[in-house]
């Protein structure tokens, strides 16, 4: 408009719109491999559409509804320089919570906050979480990925989503159900989940790369006596 300052770009605010559409070619092939037939549209509109009409189905269906993140596990990937697994994570602690309502999770949105777009990185991200979406039978119908130059530093980035799932009225799950003489089951986890990962992550910031990429191949209890050993050499943080 007349008048005003030339300057006044989203380049000029360190924000690289380029980079995000690049972002966005990139990651295409990954979000259509999590379409459910209930979707309705594609990637890159306002807002993701699913088809309700699916729940007919159910006598009284019932919307559940979840967000998460995965919390301080960012930094082990920022560190690894690994990031097309974070996404798995951020699916598996929305989606958790919604089946043990007894809820089928339906769909899922992401947010990508970072210092710096980097396509490849975003696109890795988005890849991770795409998959995990595949593993957990939902649809990834839309994210946002924002550029904070100032607030993030380059390389640093920040991951949230939220999901969508339906279960049937009598059939919700919650702790009213549980009666003594059931037996609980415990299974064993596959990897180090994001309760305790802040523990690795103050410990990353004491060890040198070699040393700490060894040591992630390790299980979060040896990792917590790893850390207990050299407190007095490191910044000791309590588990999450």
């Amino acid at each position: 408009m007349p008048g005003a300052d030339s300057g006044a770009t989203y380049a000029a605010a360190g924000v690289d719109i380029e980079a995000g559409d690049r972002a966005v070619e990139l990651m295409k092939e990954w979000v259509a491999k999590t379409r459910r037939p209930e979707v309705l549209g594609g990637i890159g509109g306002f807002a993701g559409l699913f088809d309700a009409s699916a729940l007919k189905a159910y006598d009284r269906p019932l919307l559940a509804t979840s967000t998460d993140g995965v919390g301080t596990k960012v930094a082990i990937a920022q560190r690894l320089d690994k990031h097309d697994t974070i996404g798995r994570d951020l699916v598996g602690m929305v989606v958790d919570d919604l089946v043990v309502c007894g809820a089928e999770p339906l769909f899922m949105t992401d947010y990508i906050a970072t210092g710096k777009v980097v396509p490849e990185v975003v696109a890795g991200i988005v890849k991770g979480i795409a998959e995990g979406c595949v593993l957990a039978g939902c649809a990834l119908v839309g994210g946002e990925t924002a550029e904070h130059p100032g607030l993030l530093a380059p390389g640093e980035y920040d991951v949230a989503g939220a999901g969508t799932g339906v279960v049937e009225a009598d059939k919700v799950l919650g702790a009213e159900r549980v009666r003594e003489g059931d037996v609980l089951v415990a299974m064993a986890s596959s990897e180090r989940t994001r309760t305790g990962t802040r523990c690795c992550g103050t410990c990353s910031s004491t060890w040198p790369a070699g040393s700490w990429t060894a040591r992630c191949r390790s299980s979060a209890a040896r990792w917590a006596r790893s850390c207990w050993s050299r407190r007095g050499s490191t910044r000791w943080t309590v588990w999450r």
